[in-house]
């Protein structure tokens, strides 16, 4: 009896060890589906527990199922998990676990069809979560090195010709190179320092005619301040030897040619704070940031002769259309209250400007203005919010007068409504944007019709991005949009068919450039369509789209104290 029973148990041991991998173990397809549930319910992706629930998961398949068919696609969606809880936390210590998935996915399967995606994600990470161009940069081009033939290298390479060249990446440029500047008359010049002062930052922007050779120097102390030395670079005549700021963070900035061989360039702080430098080409300029709250927001006056010689950045071109020498922004200075009391609502175009115009002459600006109202009255009414609109009837404000009006007023969120359109008749479908680097085309043609500007012209305003980067608000924006996005979809799908989810992307949009709180871009459906024109045009219609991003908007306030952040 004793022998048989030993013979079971030897049985069985053997049928376990023998037994296949996908049976002793959670399956691919298991964790798959609880991955795109996550990816699909806001509520659940408030929790932290949740993203690391599927994060210990996801690693354990790829530590334990190497044999797996799907192998290469665990260790995808393990960094696309990563991923995600980086957008829902906002945490760079989530963005860096990200890329290092994203990145061993690349080393493990090198040829895998997944490699050239994982790098572009880790780039694009890299790029707008940490603010890291330089690694940004070496992952588009290992991608476009590594990975030729993979499908995205196309836009590799369009961003490796947007992202200025690292250092090391540049032609090493020895001494006499630099002191043939004297020999050929072609010394680099300071000619313009511009600032902008952020809610979380100081920007200054310092012009210059060539490339040049920079050293910084930062003494901390009582009276601490940053300098510069800029080898072999002298001064534009017309260039003021003190730039005042004064915003409680800067003081000011001081240029002189200290000898023969530099000029020095001093930032004069109120205390000691972290910063970061960036040196640009096309145009030459050196970029510093000061890290810290500044105690009002300005932008120093430009003179007509540096206007004339900085005629070609981008930043440039907007900020001389204004009408007033000095623009001041006012930044509302969060106190332990934090929350969402006033929204501006935005309703696009107006008055000379229609916008889209649908098959049955339906005017986009007449449909957005009577969405606005709706709206804001819905705004008010479930979440008790002072609500106020850049435009109440039909008339024509400037891109950039919106979102200053939001500023001055101290708004907590900026939402502007439009409706799409294109040549194609048969588009259709909803999607939100929020402000940064476009990334694909229809994006960048979406945000030309808006901004009514041409796609030459919308690839300009990258440089007006990283130039003058006023909306610091990028995570924040991209969650109201993600929130408002799957709210559209999920209300208006309750009422009408073929609702298609065109999801959140990312444009250079004019109307969101500037502005100081979460902002997104409700484009409501397809003026242009027949079906959804006749949609647009409807009371109903214009409600529930309102009622459906109350509820995004509510969903979003709900997240500023339920994730958890690393």
């Amino acid at each position: 009896m004793k022998c048989k029973y030993l013979l079971s148990l030897l049985v069985i041991l053997l049928l376990i060890v023998t037994l296949p991998g996908d049976l002793l173990a959670e399956t691919f397809s298991t964790l798959r589906h609880d991955y795109h549930q996550l990816q699909s319910s806001s509520q659940l992706q408030r929790q932290r527990k949740n993203w690391e629930k599927l994060i210990d998961r996801f690693s354990n398949f790829t530590k334990h199922q190497r044999q797996d068919k799907n192998i290469e696609k665990g260790y995808f969606l393990l960094a696309r998990t990563w991923d995600g809880l980086s957008k829902a936390s906002g945490g760079r210590k989530d963005a860096r676990q990200a890329i290092n998935h994203y990145i061993d996915l690349v080393d493990h399967f090198p040829k895998s069809y997944l490699a050239d995606d994982a790098l572009f994600s880790a780039a694009e990470i890299a790029e707008l979560q940490l603010h890291d161009q330089v690694m940004a940069y070496n992952f588009y081009l290992r991608l476009v090195k590594q990975l030729p033939n993979g499908d995205m290298v196309m836009a590799a390479q369009q961003n490796l010709d947007r992202l200025p060249v690292p250092a090391e990446k540049k032609p090493m440029q020895v001494r006499p190179v630099v002191q043939n500047y004297q020999a050929i008359g072609k010394a680099p010049r300071l000619v313009n320092i511009r600032y902008w002062s952020g809610p979380e930052y100081t920007r200054i922007v310092l012009d210059l005619t060539a490339p040049v050779v920079v050293k910084p120097n930062y003494i901390k102390g009582k009276n601490p301040r940053l300098y510069f030395d800029l080898l072999y670079a002298t001064l534009g005549a017309k260039l003021p030897a003190t730039v005042p700021i004064r915003n409680g963070l800067v003081k000011q900035v001081r240029s002189s040619r200290y000898n023969k061989q530099k000029t020095r360039v001093v930032l004069d702080l109120n205390r000691v704070a972290e910063y970061k430098l960036a040196n640009l080409d096309n145009p030459h300029r050196l970029v510093i940031d000061v890290k810290g709250r500044p105690a009002k927001v300005g932008l120093s006056t430009i003179s007509a002769e540096e206007k004339s010689i900085i005629a070609d950045d981008s930043i440039a071109k907007i900020l001389n259309n204004s009408s007033e020498r000095q623009t001041v922004l006012h930044v509302p200075q969060k106190t332990h209250d934090e929350g969402i009391h006033l929204i501006v609502v935005d309703a696009g175009h107006g008055g000379k400007d229609p916008g889209a115009i649908g098959p049955h002459k339906i005017y986009e600006k007449d449909v957005v203005l009577k969405m606005a109202h709706a709206l804001a009255r819905e705004l008010r009414k479930q979440m008790g919010v002072k609500v106020l609109l850049t435009r109440s009837d039909d008339h024509y404000l400037k891109l950039r007068e919106r979102t200053e009006y939001a500023n001055r007023v101290g708004a907590d969120l900026f939402i502007s409504l439009h409706a799409n359109a294109t040549r194609n008749g048969k588009a259709y479908g909803v999607e939100t944007y929020f402000l940064n680097l476009s990334k694909n085309n229809q994006a960048a043609e979406v945000a030309a019709r808006e901004n009514g500007t041409t796609l030459k012209e919308v690839g300009n305003l990258e440089g007006i991005l990283f130039d003058l980067m006023a909306n610091s608000k990028i995570n924040e924006s991209s969650r109201l949009a993600a929130e408002v996005q799957q709210a559209l979809i999920s209300g208006l799908r309750s009422h009408y068919s073929r609702v298609r989810d065109l999801g959140v992307k990312q444009g250079p949009f004019h109307v969101l450039l500037g502005a100081t709180m979460p902002s997104v871009l409700v484009e409501s459906g397809f003026i242009s369509n027949f079906r959804e024109e006749k949609r647009l045009l409807s009371s109903n219609y214009q409600k529930r789209v309102a009622a459906a991003i109350v509820e995004g908007v509510k969903k979003y306030a709900a997240t500023l104290d339920q994730v958890a952040k690393q």
